[in-house]
């Protein structure tokens, strides 16, 4: 296990401080109480705003289906339209979705019937061409900006297809101000700044690997901005994901005896107006909003008591896991899980996206036991949270990462949620659900 962060120490002082305080009372007196401790606000939500069955919905049918489809009378049956690797998702201001491939090497512009309406790009070296494209960024109303490989470049097309410029970015500039940034961007912001992950291999214990049969925390990372000047603005250190090391007899076979435990893991999603960054990290139930220049102006707490991990809902997750391999033609070996501790409770946060009206999402565990995160819980831009929602009606085990992180797309907006979906052949969809909200 990874040591705390000088950071995370810091918040931990932080939030003590803030605790000794005297509490205010939020809007309503009993929900929410609000702290201020040298000048970050701390919101602590005893309960949502709206109570079950009194907040927003999401239709129990797909409104838009965007791919091939393999049933006649499909909303899109054509094998033509078969998409994959999607790596960006946005709904423009008319409607239309567009979908960035980065093995088709494409942007696909769709109608909302599933019809395709075009495609922009293809790959190569020119003006308006990509090499393996890997970000796709909507600049309402007309601008869609594609960062390629490793960021080489940033291609800024309009809505209709043309080219309006290109942007290259400077990698010498980048290493020196941040030497051991990522080598794709996690995160692009609006302005052309981007976030990168800083990898702290030392802290991670790459030279001193756990041995089978051990937890241990992967990889853990600095998220830093980097801005046109190329200056640096970190928001600290974060604990990786947490994975398990299989026991050589159970990984025999398979290259990386490594696998995931319940994500417990960092996350962070940028939106909102004015701009914020927001971080979780591993089992606690807070969020950390920071400026896009890395000051802590807010923290965003719970105090609900977590979701006990029973023996069926360990079981329907490694099942999950199971059937994940499977669809991606990579299937664990049985027994690979033998000897992982059961975990007392799943955490507080399994993905974070803020919506295009700045409202930001917690994807998390319920009490169902499914075996994987299917509710989310919606706060307001100022912390406050609101209620609860299923994550899709009819979630299976092949949307286990939807929304997860930077590494599976969607969108959300004010009338619709946006996610990737997987049949059992890995076939992908592009699907979209209509949001119903109450106010």
């Amino acid at each position: 296990m990874s040591k705390p962060t000088i950071l995370a120490t810091i918040f931990t002082i932080i939030l003590a401080a803030a605790c000794d305080r005297p509490s205010v009372p939020g809007a309503n007196g009993t929900g929410y109480t609000v702290h201020d401790s040298a000048g970050i606000e701390i919101v602590v939500n005893h309960t949502p705003e709206h109570p079950a069955g009194q907040f927003w919905t999401i239709d129990p049918e797909p409104e838009i289906v965007l791919g091939g489809d393999e049933y006649p009378g499909g909303a899109a049956n054509d094998s033509a339209q078969l998409i994959w690797d999607v790596v960006g998702i946005a709904r423009l201001t008319d409607g239309r979705v567009a979908i960035l491939s980065t093995e088709g090497q494409r942007l696909l512009l769709f109608e909302a019937s599933g019809k395709l309406s075009g495609t922009i790009g293809r790959v190569g070296e020119g003006p308006g061409e990509f090499i393996r494209p890997e970000r796709l960024q909507y600049l309402p109303p007309d601008t869609l900006a594609v960062w390629d490989y490793h960021m080489t470049s940033v291609i800024y097309f309009a809505t209709d297809g043309s080219l309006l410029r290109e942007r290259t970015i400077d990698r010498a500039a980048l290493r020196e101000r941040v030497p051991n940034a990522s080598e794709s961007v996690l995160m692009t912001l609006p302005d052309g700044s981007f976030i990168v992950g800083v990898i702290d291999r030392k802290a991670a214990g790459v030279d001193n690997e756990p041995g089978p049969g051990s937890t241990y925390r992967w990889w853990p990372e600095e998220y830093v901005r980097v801005d046109h000047d190329y200056d640096a603005h970190s928001f600290g250190k974060w604990g990786g994901m947490e994975m398990w090391v299989a026991d050589n007899d159970a990984a025999a076979g398979i290259a990386d005896p490594f696998v995931p435990t319940f994500a417990v893991d960092s996350h962070i999603a940028v939106g909102g107006d004015p701009l914020s960054v927001y971080i979780s990290d591993g089992g606690r139930n807070e969020i950390l909003q920071f400026s896009l220049d890395g000051e802590l102006v807010r923290i965003i707490r719970r105090t609900t008591d977590p979701v006990s991990v029973t023996d069926g809902s360990h079981r329907a997750w490694m099942d999950a896991m199971y059937a994940m391999g499977e669809s991606f033609g990579e299937p664990l070996p049985p027994g690979i899980f033998d000897g992982m501790p059961r975990k007392e409770s799943h955490p507080p946060v399994a993905g974070l996206v803020v919506d295009s009206e700045g409202y930001l999402w917690v994807r998390e565990w319920s009490a169902s036991g499914k075996g994987m995160p299917d509710q989310w819980s919606v706060f307001s831009p100022w912390g406050r949270w609101l209620g609860v929602l299923t994550v899709l009606p009819d979630h299976r085990p092949l949307d286990l990462f939807m929304c997860y992180k930077f590494f599976v797309p969607c969108w959300v907006d004010r009338d619709m949620f946006l996610t990737v979906r997987r049949d059992e052949l890995g076939v992908e969809r592009v699907e979209g659900y209509r949001v119903r909200r109450a106010d």
